[in-house]
């Protein structure tokens, strides 16, 4: 009853919040339009306000601001009771929800807005140019602003009042780093956009039929992105290190989630690919400059298409050593150098798995193009020499650079299995990388195999032709040499587990058994000289009932078994 109760609570407040800050929005608007036509300000300020406009603000003000009023009373009543009545309302399940929904929603409408406004605001300023409806900005900023800092405060409240029962909140951790995720990427991609714009100015690279003041209209969107995004990411930011560095149960399970850890490598995951796609693009068009092949872009200036995606990668790159050093340096932190290991360790494999796809996938691209450019399909004769430059370029281009980023990634990696052998080799980010990539080929041989099969049936059964083979072969070849090669590492590292012994469970220290306080029937397991009862000590441990025990007795030498 009382979860129907919240969720008709925060349900109804949702709602109501939503279309009181939509009323509240229009008439701060009207309102800064008013004063701006009284002081005898810019009129682009205030712009048109019609009355029906204004009606409609005052009605949804009056009635959601009241039905929001009345059910945030009735959920203020709930944190009124006893301490344990009120920390089992902050905790619920219906009121995170309730902030991690609001919090979203205000934050991407506040984001938004505030894009708008410093865009007009350096339009105007920096470059002398008339901007229009400043006062829909303006007022959106204050009004959606307002609601979301104010319910960040109370999620605040909440976690400093009931530390012990919110430590369990996924939701605010998930809202926090995907608030991180989202206005890093959105920062590194508005940054290389402003980098490409300054670059193209300095060197008097204006584009076709564009006045000289073209780079002012194409900074002004990404400078203020820039600045929004990383504005947003240093809040988020603040909050997040804020609760990691907490003394109370909150700041233990922040510490102790993966959430944090995801977020870093999740987000090299995501640059590392950025920077893959990038490298490719500038490398795409000096082999096609060198094989006299068609560039994607429009092909005016070599220095454009080589060096625009490469100075485009910069900021992504960047964020991608950030996040991997930082990550590794709070492992060493809280966990100490095995704990430092294993993060940077997870984020080498990370960049191994992206530098492979690109460099399998160009590998396979490459081998089906000279395949259908030497016979191998029946559109053979469709290729010629600039058809198989146009197909090869894009294709070594993205081989060579998914090459280039996986040979140091997995050579540190090789180097880590080296120093720390038994460590590296056990660990779970190495072997869910071998086990994924074996995977991957698995699939990708079988597919290709069984359309190979299913081509060499028809040839049997309808007498026909061969057609589109190529690819399969293709991927068939590479899919086969990458899974070999991984399935031998991973064959490497079982051998280097087995000799250890690692992996096998430890025996805990036996207590002295009290054989004067009760009368015991013991069981005497013979074994060859040398055995090793680790195992069987373990798995007999898991099956024995309450008050039994069991311990390895070295120097007994039984020769017959007694119950």
């Amino acid at each position: 009853m009382l979860t129907v109760k919240r969720l008709y609570l925060y349900g109804v407040m949702g709602i109501a919040l939503t279309l009181l800050l939509w009323g509240l929005t229009d008439l701060v608007r009207f309102v800064l339009g008013e004063l701006a036509q009284a002081v005898g300000s810019n009129p682009a300020f205030g712009g048109r306000f019609e009355r029906e406009e204004l009606s409609r603000a005052v009605a949804l003000v009056l009635v959601a601001g009241s039905i929001f009023g009345v059910h945030l009373a009735l959920v203020r009543r709930s944190l009124q009771g006893s301490p344990a009545e009120i920390a089992d309302e902050r905790a619920s399940a219906s009121r995170a929800t309730y902030f991690f929904l609001v919090l979203i929603g205000t934050g991407i409408a506040f984001g938004t807005s505030l894009f708008e406004l410093v865009d007009q605001l350096i339009t105007s300023v920096a470059f002398g140019q008339r901007s229009w409806g400043l006062a829909g900005s303006v007022s959106s900023v204050i009004v959606v602003g307002s609601a979301w800092a104010l319910h960040v405060l109370a999620r605040r409240t909440d976690l400093r009042s009931a530390p012990e029962r919110t430590a369990g909140d996924w939701l605010t951790r998930a809202y926090l780093y995907g608030a991180l995720f989202a206005t890093v990427l959105l920062a590194s991609f508005a940054a290389s956009q402003v980098l490409t714009t300054v670059a193209r100015q300095l060197l008097d690279l204006r584009p076709l039929w564009e006045t000289t003041r073209w780079w002012q209209e194409a900074i002004v969107g990404p400078l203020a992105g820039t600045l929004v995004c990383t504005a947003g990411w240093l809040t988020h930011w603040f909050f997040a290190n804020r609760l990691l560095h907490a003394p109370d149960p909150m700041g233990e399970a922040h510490r102790s989630s993966r959430t944090r850890r995801g977020y870093f490598l999740t987000v090299v995951l995501a640059s590392a690919a950025t920077v893959l796609v990038l490298a490719m693009t500038s490398l795409q068009s000096v082999f096609a400059e060198m094989m006299g092949a068609w560039r994607p872009t429009d092909g005016s200036r070599l220095i454009e298409d080589i060096g625009g995606p490469l100075l485009m990668a910069a900021p992504f790159a960047l964020v991608w050593w950030w996040h991997l050093r930082r990550v590794s340096r709070e492992s060493f932190a809280l966990g100490g150098p095995v704990e430092a290991r294993a993060s940077t360790r997870t984020g080498r494999f990370i960049v191994a798995i992206v530098g492979l796809a690109g460099f399998a996938t160009g590998l396979a691209w490459t081998l089906q193009s000279l395949l259908d450019a030497i016979g191998t399909s029946s559109r053979a004769s469709l290729f010629s020499s600039a058809t198989l430059a146009d197909a090869v370029a894009p294709a070594l281009a993205v081989g060579l650079v998914g090459l280039v980023m996986w040979t140091p990634a997995w050579a540190l990696s090789q180097r880590d299995r080296a120093r720390h052998a038994v460590e590296a080799a056990t660990s779970t980010s190495r072997r869910a990388y071998l086990l994924l990539v074996s995977g991957v080929a698995v699939v990708a041989a079988m597919g290709s195999l069984a359309f190979l099969v299913w081509q060499a049936t028809r040839l049997l059964l309808e007498s026909g032709e061969l057609h589109d083979s190529s690819w399969a072969l293709a991927i068939l070849a590479v899919a086969a040499v990458v899974l070999l090669y991984h399935l031998w590492e991973l064959r490497s590292d079982l051998v280097v587990a087995r000799t250890s012994g690692a992996g096998e469970p430890e025996m805990p220290p036996t207590p002295p058994i009290d054989t004067a306080s009760r009368e015991l029937e013991t069981i005497l397991i013979s074994a060859p000289a040398g055995s090793d009862f680790r195992v069987l000590n373990a798995a007999i441990r898991s099956e024995l009932p309450d008050g039994y025990e069991l311990r390895v007795v070295p120097d007994a030498k039984p020769t017959t078994t007694e119950s």
